[in-house]
């Protein structure tokens, strides 16, 4: 997956998962437009995260901007 903001493809999704990537989703809420995690699970309406901090959140796709693969610091 490139670096740009996007929506990924099925296949890219369960890559993330299996590989336990670390995203970041970008979404419409403008309080927190940005999530970073890793992605446990996703269905056709959700993505659910576990944050960096470790709690869990889950993210509706419509409210989902784009998602991209963090960068390792």
């Amino acid at each position: 997956m490139s670096s740009e903001n996007k929506t990924p493809s099925l296949v890219e999704v369960q890559r993330l998962i299996r590989e336990k990537t670390a995203v970041e989703f970008l979404t419409l809420d403008a309080k927190s437009s940005r999530f970073a995690g890793t992605i446990k699970w996703f269905d056709g309406d959700a993505f659910h995260l576990k944050l960096e901090d470790g709690s869990e959140i889950t993210i509706l796709r419509h409210a989902v901007l784009g998602i991209r693969a963090k960068k390792a610091k």
